[in-house]
């Protein structure tokens, strides 16, 4: 991704795709990059939290566009200032794309979808730690992103790569596979 002004790098997927992970290596790989991780900035609302597992409705969906507002401001001020902003964070839909493409233009966005198949994420899930589980059916989400997400960005399974290899792999071709048209 060097050489070609500091996009605005998006990896997403279901939980337990691999995002946490992978983005930090990504990040890593840039001699300037800031990884922003929207569970850290969506748990930043310490009292009144709504969240679309534990409490789904308008309050949850008023936070969520909060949170990617938030993650947009910071991404854009690092872009900016010349580093590459890694995000890890889970787009469901369309509206979500076009809300960080707006706000991010007219950076170039780059959308990487980590997409190891259902099975895969359901068993990484259920050997992380009970407070990190998710432990829902992800398949009604993967759906909703295939439909809405699926001719937009690069859809990567890394199933059968370990976080470096895809961390690399993102790192190589971001640019060639991943931008989204704005």
């Amino acid at each position: 991704m060097s050489g070609r002004g500091p996009g605005c790098l998006i990896i997403t997927g279901v939980p337990a795709a691999g995002k946490s992970t992978v983005s930090h290596l990504v990040s890593l790989s840039h001699p300037r990059a800031a990884r922003i991780d929207g569970d850290v900035l969506s748990y930043m609302v310490t009292s009144g939290r709504a969240g679309p597992v534990s409490s789904p409705g308008p309050e949850a969906d008023r936070q969520a566009r909060l949170c990617a507002r938030n993650i947009c401001a910071l991404a854009g001020n690092f872009a900016d200032e010349g580093f590459v902003p890694v995000v890890d964070t889970v787009v469901p839909d369309r509206e979500t794309l076009d809300f960080f493409v707006a706000e991010l233009r007219p950076r170039p966005v780059l959308l990487v979808v980590l997409a190891p198949p259902l099975d895969v994420c359901h068993r990484r899930d259920a050997a992380r730690g009970e407070r990190a589980r998710v432990g829902i059916d992800l398949g009604p989400l993967r759906r909703t992103m295939l439909d809405e997400l699926g001719d937009s960005g690069w859809w990567l399974d890394n199933a059968d790569l370990t976080a470096e290899e895809t961390a690399a792999v993102i790192t190589s071709h971001a640019y060639d596979k991943a931008v989204v048209a704005g």
